[in-house]
């Protein structure tokens, strides 16, 4: 079962049936008297990551963390504009929601989900019942007491819905009223740790019983029966399969699932998805593969560092964040199989700081990267992981010029183009989680 849409009512039916607390964050405008619900997100079931009751108060908005219950939360299922319900120390009223909710089932460790949470959920999406005006009115945000101040209110939120203080940022509010999820704990997938040998799955769950948990590859693919929560242990006499999937299902229904090959295209960032890789590493072999496979969408070879005064390497950084992650190799030739190595003007160590600084400084905002350094045949090679980035888009800047805007770019196949007006339209839907009208999105 992927998305569905059911009946406003049944939603309100499931809350008051509920019973689990709900962790509620909460965005309410002032209006005259009374504060009014603009943005909702509810966990029921479980306690999110990083959880506090918080409250951050400002002069037309009130940003609110609150435990409930989730039959007290259901009050917000109506299509009338004239309930309320009690968050934290206000009471928030709720305008009318639409008849029909979407709704999805999503796994675990959600590549685009914040706060990303380790097991499956039923999400519930409510929108207004009337979707116009749906923007935050501009205004600085000056907070009372205690509460962070913020230049305009698209950061305030960012910084409370997601744990994201970067004042860069390209997230806005969504258009609904009311994102409410499930937790779905009867069985998911936990940890997993791979080695070149075997693959150790951890089931959790509290109702883990004739539930199947199937690793699929091109290669090598196998099903165990499990009855209990604990680790599984799966032999890779050839190592872990290609296109390695984990699936837990019962019958024809998935309970949780998970991409684990790190080079396929449907695989994120797998620190980010309770995988750890424990393989054994030979520069050399590494290097190869890499030389080997040749550039394309996530891999680009450059002879030289780039200089602050030479930033068309950096804009391949950006493209990188702003679509799913990639390495770029220093010290290889242009013609992408000789290995020349980086001209050593001062100790690696302090080439490698160097380099990070300009890559903060340069590429706006600073998605996650790491810089590898290599040593083949006595000639240093750096490599240069860049990660999906979960703030798009990136940009790159001119450090120094705050009157010049960044300048945005994709990457088309082995090569960096600047991102059109849709393409960076499609990218900030994709990590919202939102469908673009120009393009699929599973």
């Amino acid at each position: 079962m992927g998305a569905f849409t059911i009946e406003l009512d049944e939603v309100a039916n499931t809350l008051r049936r509920s019973d689990g607390d709900a962790y509620v964050r909460v965005l309410a405008l002032r209006r005259g008297a009374r504060w009014i619900l603009h943005n909702c997100w509810a966990l029921i079931g479980a306690e999110p990551p990083g959880w506090a009751e918080t409250v951050w108060m400002y002069e037309e908005y009130a940003f609110l963390a609150a435990r409930m219950t989730a039959a007290d939360l259901a009050v917000m299922c109506s299509r009338e504009a004239c309930t309320s319900m009690v968050v934290g120390p206000l009471t928030v009223w709720v305008p009318g929601a639409a008849s029909m909710v979407s709704a999805r089932r999503q796994p675990g460790y959600s590549l685009h989900d914040r706060p990303q949470l380790t097991f499956p959920v039923t999400q519930y999406t409510v929108a207004p019942t009337d979707p116009a005006d749906r923007q935050l009115p501009h205004a600085l945000l000056v907070g009372e007491g205690d509460a962070p101040s913020f230049p305009e209110p698209n950061s305030a939120w960012r910084a409370f819905f997601e744990g994201d203080f970067a004042l860069a940022g390209a997230r806005t509010p969504s258009s609904e009223l009311a994102t409410v999820r499930i937790a779905e704990q009867g069985a998911w997938i936990g940890s997993v740790h791979i080695t070149a040998t075997e693959l150790k799955v951890t089931v959790e769950g509290d109702d883990v019983h004739n539930v199947d948990l199937e690793l699929y590859g091109v290669k090598g693919r196998t099903v165990q029966r499990i009855d209990t929560p604990g680790r599984i242990v799966i032999p890779l006499p050839h190592g872990l399969p290609a296109d390695a999937w984990l699936w837990l299902k019962q019958g024809t229904t998935w309970l949780d699932y998970r991409s684990i090959d790190p080079s396929s295209v449907w695989t994120g960032d797998l620190r980010r998805a309770g995988v750890e890789i424990d393989l054994p590493v030979d520069p050399v072999a590494t290097l190869e593969a890499l030389i080997t496979s040749g550039e394309g969408p996530r891999l680009e070879f450059k002879q030289m560092l780039p200089t602050r005064d030479d930033r068309r390497t950096l804009k391949t950084v950006a493209a990188f964040a702003n679509g799913d992650g990639g390495a770029i190799v220093f010290g290889i030739h242009r013609d992408e199989v000789t290995v020349t190595g980086i001209a050593e003007d001062k100790p690696s160590t302090r080439m490698r700081d160097e380099f990070g600084n300009l890559v903060r400084a340069t590429v706006q905002p600073t998605p996650d990267f790491e810089i590898k350094e290599y040593r083949l045949n006595g000639k240093l090679i750096f490599i240069l992981e860049v990660h999906p980035g979960q703030s798009p888009p990136y940009g790159l800047v001119t450090p120094g010029a705050r009157d010049k805007q960044p300048e945005y770019f994709v990457r088309r196949g082995s090569n960096t183009y600047g991102a059109q007006p849709d393409e960076l339209r499609a990218i900030v839907l994709r990590k919202n989680g939102q469908q673009n009208d120009s393009a699929s999105w599973q």
